[in-house]
């Protein structure tokens, strides 16, 4: 008997699976600025009061957003502010010449370094003198913006910090490129023109090792990663094979990644690119599996290690890794105009949202342009699918250079402006380019699919909730149940009552408030759930059979449906087969099954001649209608002499694998038909030769 329930006259209503997220919303916008040009290069917020953190670099001395006096040419400047605009504070810090910030590392003290080159000498906020050129620069500030220390870094020729990162020891790692040799800090010699140059320090500021890493031309540092006992470091060459660079290029610049270990020792270095220029910009780990997110600005077509096509000018180009750094896909995004990537976040579900700026439209970007250079936004999932892309700007040129995903899914896009009230942007132009931040919401909406069933069968109920929850939570307002709560995504409840029930769905996400989804299902009462039995299998051995629910407790008013088309309540058949019957009442329905076997039936030879010539050379018994069966094989002292269970095999005249001889044997069958009682035969053979 084979039995199982179905539900008839059930409502489903789907909505597909929102797994990569929601779309972003618009929230607000700020603008920060004096009167002259002001990059914003780095966003942060912070988790526990929501403040938000813009760090770049100033040309402004004190007017309107910015206090104090430029030290030089241009300053590190940040701006503090709360969660509805208000300033909390703003700063600058600075020398006599060049003092340009790039990023910003969040410490865990609630304060930040902030990380960048310098030109300036011993002045300003600024206690180090130049070592020559351009040097690292990095600034320590406590969680009101006030200095606790710097340090200067470098040689004796350029050095620039484009990278910075926690390390995993509670130091930093800063990268970027150099041109000096051994002088200062700088342990070893160029390879090249500029050359990689990643230096490890405590968390107080001191330097644990430096390390030099390029080819015989120019290589870019442009990130780092930490990963499980490594450091992957990325950016962009066009040096040839030689130095420690163990790959030729394959045209201009491409994509190289260099993978370290926590003493600086190289493991293994990567290139890849197209025909034309590709500069890498950003590496993230991957989130649920192994391996990396890398994204850059591509000029190339098909070539190299590059598969995916080329629109125009300039495009974004974002590829998946595995730990080995063997590319799994890339893909090519962009419109038939240019776009630039610059940076890019990891969303909780795993896809990657990249952001850069655009001015044009087409390819495969679906949003417009506002006017000049736009921030662009877009979400690519685990498998290289654009999901949503957006654009923001005013009426000028925005420049996206960083983004954030706040503790509440939300994004965070800064960069500079040009544009005045126009288009997204809300506020006035202070002068020149202003930082500009916006905000976005990506909205939590649980989700999950419903159907009215049956009392006393299983429901799958699958969380089916647009972003990736920190935790979710069932509620089956069944009071009759022990299990009335969850907190799985997919999970099986069985309503043993009819009734109606209002099941809900709470999930949270970061620091969201918790959000509900509450739906209806109706459990009708079930009067054919278990009461179908066709009882166990038979044979028909002659006349036909008749086949009916033998259930005791067969409910009256219900309908029958026979696989063979009847409707009545029993069937009689006179073929094998198996046979099927659904009953069902008004809104349920149950099914059981039942083979039905041919009455064994059978012809033995009496005699066999296993002398190899393939005619007769095997005693086996030929029929049909065995459910069960055995073979048994006597000589004439009563010694078994051949056994076995199966119908398809037969003796070959040996016994342990030497001849018999030739002589008259009994044979014994056992056997029984589908649903019969057990039969045995007896014979004599002939084994001749």
């Amino acid at each position: 008997m084979k039995t199982f329930f179905l539900v008839l006259f059930f409502c489903v209503l789907s909505m597909g699976v929102h797994s990569q997220g929601s779309m972003p919303v618009w929230e607000k916008d700020y603008v920060w600025g004096g009167d002259k040009d002001d990059y914003l290069m780095d966003i942060h917020q912070n988790e526990k009061d929501l403040s938000i953190l813009a760090a770049g670099y100033t040309f402004t001395t004190s007017n309107q957003d910015i206090s104090n006096v430029n030290r030089g040419y241009s300053d590190y400047w940040i701006v503090k502010f709360d969660s509805l605009g208000g300033l909390i504070y703003e700063n600058s810090y600075g020398g006599d010449s060049t003092d340009n910030l790039s990023v910003i590392v969040p410490t865990s003290d609630q304060g930040y370094l902030l990380a960048g080159s310098s030109a300036s000498g011993r002045n300003g906020e600024k206690s180090q003198d130049s070592k020559g050129g351009l040097d690292y620069w990095i600034v320590k500030i406590d969680k009101e913006g006030n200095l606790e220390w710097d340090k200067t870094i470098g040689g004796l020729e350029d050095d620039v910090l484009t990278c910075a990162i926690g390390s995993e020891n509670g130091g930093f790692y800063l990268g970027g490129y150099s041109s000096s040799n051994i002088s200062g800090n700088k342990s070893r010699n160029s390879y090249g023109a500029e050359d990689f140059w990643l230096v490890k320090l405590d968390s107080i500021g001191g330097i644990e090792w430096d390390l030099t890493l390029g080819g015989d031309s120019t290589d870019i540092m442009k990130n780092i990663a930490i990963t499980d006992g490594a450091v992957l470091l990325g950016g962009y060459s066009i040096s040839y094979l030689g130095g420690t660079k163990s790959e030729r290029g394959y045209g201009g610049y491409d994509f190289w990644l260099n993978k370290v270990d926590f003493q600086g020792d190289l493991i293994i270095d990567k290139t890849m690119g197209g025909p034309q220029n590709d500069f890498l910009e950003e590496i993230r780990l991957q989130l649920h599996s192994s391996g990396y997110w890398i994204s850059g600005t591509t000029y190339s077509g098909p070539g190299g290690t590059k598969t995916s096509g080329y629109f125009n000018n300039g495009d974004m180009w974002v590829l998946k890794v595995d730990t080995s750094l063997i590319v799994e896909f890339d893909k090519t995004i962009g419109s038939y105009n240019y776009e630039k990537c610059k940076d890019m976040e990891i969303s909780p579900e795993g896809s990657a949202i990249i952001a850069g700026w655009s001015n044009g439209i087409g390819g495969n970007k679906i949003s417009d342009t506002k006017g000049g250079q736009d921030y662009w936004i877009y979400k690519v999932d685990t498998v290289g699918n654009i999901y949503w892309d957006k654009s923001y700007g005013g009426f000028s040129e925005d420049s996206l250079e960083a983004i954030f995903i706040k503790c509440n899914r939300g994004i965070i896009a800064g960069g500079y402006s040009r544009s005045s009230i126009s288009g997204d942007r809300n506020h006035l132009n202070n002068g020149g380019n202003d930082y500009w931040i916006i905000e976005l919401s990506v909205p939590t909406r649980p989700w999950f699919n419903v159907q009215n069933i049956c009392a006393r069968t299983q429901l799958t109920f699958h969380d089916q909730s647009d972003l990736w929850p920190d935790s979710r939570k069932w509620n089956f307002d069944d009071p009759f149940s022990a299990n009335n709560n969850s907190f799985d995504q997919d999970v099986v409840h069985t309503y043993t009552q009819p009734g109606v029930y209002n099941v809900s769905l709470t999930v949270k996400e970061g620091c969201q408030e918790d959000t509900t989804l509450t739906r209806e299902i109706t459990v009708y009462e079930n009067t054919v759930f278990g009461n179908v039995d066709l009882g166990r299998g038979r044979s028909v051995c002659g006349n036909e059979l008749e086949i009916f629910n033998e259930h005791k407790n067969a409910p009256l008013e219900v309908s029958y449906a026979w696989s063979t088309g009847d409707s009545t309540e029993s069937i009689f058949v006179e073929n094998i087969g198996v046979y099927g019957l659904t009953i069902s009442d008004d809104n349920c329905s149950d099914f059981d099954s039942v083979l039905i076997d041919t009455c064994p039936d059978f012809g033995i030879p009496m005699a066999f001649s296993p002398n190899g010539d393939d005619l007769n050379d095997v005693f086996k018994v030929y029929g049909v209608g065995f459910n069960e069966f055995e073979l048994l094989i006597f000589n004439r002292w009563g010694e078994i002499v051949y056994q076995t269970k199966n119908q398809n095999e037969g003796w070959d005249g040996k016994r342990n694998g030497n001849p018999c001889q030739i002589d008259v044997y009994v044979y014994k069958i056992i056997y029984k038909g589908l649903g019969l009682s057990q039969k045995q035969k007896v014979g004599q053979l002939a084994l001749i030769r």
